[in-house]
């Protein structure tokens, strides 16, 4: 079998992602039709599961804070594989020109977040201190919207 490559997994599962939540879809985690907006952290942990699943384990869970221009953004979530720099939600800063999905070794507007000196293991499913959220649930329903 040959290994799918990583933009063509993260682009199925982001679609599969803002396809439910466009259709309103109560995800019980914090995403909900205004996706992307403030759903980076649930959508990374839910991608990171997703990953791990196709052959890309090892998702680290990367949390920003006050980044942007003026340092006017809070709180951002991406994920790093690798050294490789995966965002599913940058999209949503309106003032910043983010792709919807950013695969990358480097990027300027996330440079500009301070980050965490370590990150954790970001699959849902190896984090035990997770909110209540029924994450299996989001993640059977991304798993069920996916071709194939």
């Amino acid at each position: 079998m040959q290994r799918r490559n990583l933009e063509e997994v993260v682009t199925e599962f982001r679609s599969a992602l803002q396809e439910l939540a466009a259709s309103g879809f109560h995800f019980n985690v914090s995403i909900d039709k205004d996706f992307p907006h403030a759903a980076c952290d649930d959508s990374s942990l839910l991608l990171a599961a997703y990953l791990s699943d196709q052959g890309f384990p090892g998702a680290v869970r990367v949390h920003g804070e006050w980044g942007g221009r003026d340092n006017e953004l809070v709180t951002h979530v991406w994920l790093k594989l690798d050294g490789t720099l995966i965002d599913i939600t940058g999209s949503q800063f309106e003032n910043y020109s983010q792709p919807e999905i950013l695969i990358a070794e480097h990027d300027d507007f996330l440079d500009t977040f301070e980050v965490e000196a370590e990150g954790r293991i970001a699959d849902y499913r190896q984090t035990p201190e997770l909110p209540r959220y029924d994450f299996n649930q989001a993640y059977d329903a991304i798993r069920a919207r996916v071709p194939g």
